[in-house]
């Protein structure tokens, strides 16, 4: 018997642990970007389940889709995935410049895919000399407990790529929950309240996260869809509704007088009755009313808080004038307090946190739609309305942005021209996120993590977070390259270095990392049997070399990824001069230089941001950007109510 005993576990020791993540498909390159796309599947971990989709939150982008998002529909090969698959997109670093020994993975928020939002801040890290990773998840609003166990399954691919070496973790708006929730999963960590199946199945913290940036995550919560109630009208009033939950359970067109007349409103609502497609939305919510007044009540905020129909029983519960809702406390109760949960567990302690807010509630229109805007500002009362915005910048922003003068320079001409709009302006945010709430460290610290650096970009709203850089600069201010999106105010915005959070990122990734590299292949692709290759390359072995000779990419080809633009390269290494801002050079030890391609420098590559990023809100609704724009479009359909009545 102690025979037995011995040998089963010699064998334990002899046989390696399988991944239980595989790979299911090559689908192939975004060209003339660089980005690599697979799809996994994790088959033997219990906790993944088939989530609930409505039609706009599923993948069926047409073969126009300007933000990448066809490539990931194709992917997935089913419009509503099972959440045990995960697209993982790889974007290898730019040729013949030094290249940082440490991977990085970017977690991107709701409503989107990663190639969308993330191709402006991977363009730049692979100029910088780095490898990224992002994964897009199988439901854009899905649970954030199963997103973080992909993100587990993901850096557990990184670390067979590059063994030996921690991933850094850049995670932005609901990514960022997500990202915390793998990061302070330790061994004692109890998830029994908020997400049984996640503390049974989930995959421990493994020590593998060497730097956590998150970038506009509501670490203390988000209150918007109940803050601004009048929002909730785009899903009552648009045929299909954007993709994006209400707070209401009902609306009752002709007031709650008439309880015979009701729109039910439960499937597409944060709440878990009647569907639950927004469990992850759910999951980010906390009462923030005692951190900022609710703009109902706030006089100062004028159109604003005139509109907000039903605000404090939106918040608080029970029968409104037009609607009825459960209030804010049931929602929070539904998620098991996720974001309480989160505040008491903390991040592990060997991880460096770095947080970024962003201090600019001046959104672009993108995301609503001109119709909107040509009737608001082109009417009899747009004279008087454009007043009336002017002294709201006034009374409300000098108060709660008391740097706005300064940091919105070049945003006010288009708030007053109508080709721009206020988000969250009832407390100091980036449009959608209260700048008190991505900065609070009391999650991050409770259990002995530190914060290295708290941030505020006061010029930047939610979506630039993630794309105002030098990059970005050269784009916008490029009118062949940029075509209709050209902008000079954009690209003097993005130039000036207090603006600049894609540098911010690159500087804090290119510090010096601990570990010793044991060579690995990471361009065999994700999961693939790779050996050991030569220290100081990091080309595929088995991949014939780029013909020197070859053209690059035709800079004016149509734009697979989203626009019929080209971005700009500066020179071999990179944007932001050598290696890129902030230390990101030649000088890291152990740097090797990537001879990948035949030595050629990247094709121009195409922004699949998929519209104006810089200044804009882009972001599907349900993420970021979307809520604070509908904002604005709510505003203007109650003031329009308020004139019929």
């Amino acid at each position: 018997m102690k025979r037995h005993l011995l040998t089963l576990a010699l064998l334990s020791v002899a046989t390696p642990t399988l991944a239980r993540i595989e790979k299911v498909a090559d689908c192939g390159d975004l060209d003339p970007l660089r980005w690599k796309t697979w799809l996994y599947r994790d088959n033997a971990n219990p906790v993944f389940t088939q989530e609930e989709f409505l039609p706009e939150t599923q993948w069926t982008s047409p073969e126009t889709d300007t933000a990448g998002g066809y490539l990931v529909t194709t992917c997935y090969g089913n419009p509503a995935p099972h959440s045990r698959d995960v697209v993982v997109h790889y974007y290898p670093p730019a040729p013949l410049i030094p290249v940082k020994p440490r991977p990085v993975l970017l977690v991107t928020g709701a409503g989107d895919n990663a190639l969308r939002s993330m191709s402006f801040l991977a363009v730049a890290l692979s100029r910088a000399g780095f490898h990224v990773y992002a994964p897009t998840f199988a439901h854009r609003h899905g649970d954030n407990f199963l997103q973080a166990e992909q993100v587990a399954n993901v850096i557990e691919l990184m670390a067979e790529r590059h063994p030996g070496y921690k991933a850094d973790m850049v995670a932005y708006s609901k990514g960022g929950q997500v990202g915390r929730i793998y990061a302070s999963n330790t061994a004692d960590a109890d998830w029994t309240a908020a997400h049984p199946a996640y503390q049974q199945h989930s995959t421990r913290y493994r020590g593998d996260v060497g730097r956590l940036i998150l970038l506009g995550s509501p670490n203390a919560g988000l209150d918007t869809v109940f803050r601004w109630p009048a929002q909730n009208y785009l899903t009552v009033l648009n045929d299909p509704p954007p993709d994006a939950p209400v707070s209401w359970t009902t609306y009752y067109p002709y007031t709650t007088g008439n309880l015979l007349v009701s729109t039910d409103l439960e499937a597409r609502s944060v709440y878990r009755e009647g569907g639950d497609y927004f469990p992850g939305q759910r999951q980010l919510l906390a009462d923030l009313s005692a951190v900022h007044a609710l703009p109902g009540g706030d006089a100062n905020l004028g159109y604003y808080a005139a509109v907000q129909q039903d605000w404090y029983t939106t918040y608080y519960g029970g029968f409104g004038f037009y609607s009825e809702s459960p209030g804010i406390a049931e929602a929070i109760a539904q998620s098991g307090d996720t974001v309480g949960v989160l505040q008491r567990e903390g991040v592990s302690p060997d991880i460096e946190v770095y947080l970024a807010a962003g201090g600019n509630p001046i959104l672009s229109v993108g995301a609503l739609g001109a119709e909107y805007f040509a009737a608001f500002w082109g009417d009899q009362d747009a004279a008087e309305r454009r007043a009336s915005w002017e002294d709201l910048v006034e009374s409300s922003l000098s108060g709660y942005f008391p740097w706005f003068s300064d940091a919105f320079a070049d945003d006010l001409p288009r708030l007053f021209a109508g080709t721009a709009f206020l988000g969250e302006v009832s407390g100091a945010s980036d449009g959608l996120l209260f700048v008190a709430s991505a900065l609070d460290e009391t999650g991050i610290v409770s259990r002995g993590a530190q914060v290295i650096e708290s941030h505020l970009f006061q010029g930047l709203n939610h979506a630039e977070l993630v794309a105002a850089g030098q990059l970005a600069a050269d784009f916008y201010g490029d009118a062949e390259t940029a075509g209709g999106l050209y902008d000079e105010r954009l690209q003097t915005k993005y130039e000036r270095g207090e603006n600049q959070s894609v540098e911010w990122v690159i500087g804090i990734l290119s510090g010096p990392v601990p570990e010793r590299p044991v060579t690995g292949d990471p361009d065999a692709g994700p999961g693939d049997d790779a050996g050991p290759t030569d220290a100081g390359t990091d080309a595929d072995p088995n991949a014939p070399d780029a013909d020197p000779n070859a053209p690059d990419a035709d800079p004016n080809a149509p734009d697979a990824g989203g626009l019929d633009a080209t971005l700009p390269t500066s020179d071999a290494s990179g944007a932001g001069g050598e290696g890129g801002a902030g230390g990101a050079g030649g000088n890291e030890p152990d740097a090797v230089v990537n001879t990948a391609d035949g030595g050629q420098p990247d094709a121009d590559p195409q922004v699949v941001a998929g519209g104006r990023f810089g200044g804009s809100c882009q972001a599907q609704p349900g993420d970021g950007s979307a809520p604070g724009a509908l904002l604005f479009g709510l505003t203007l359909l109650g003031l329009r109510r308020r004139r019929r009545a």
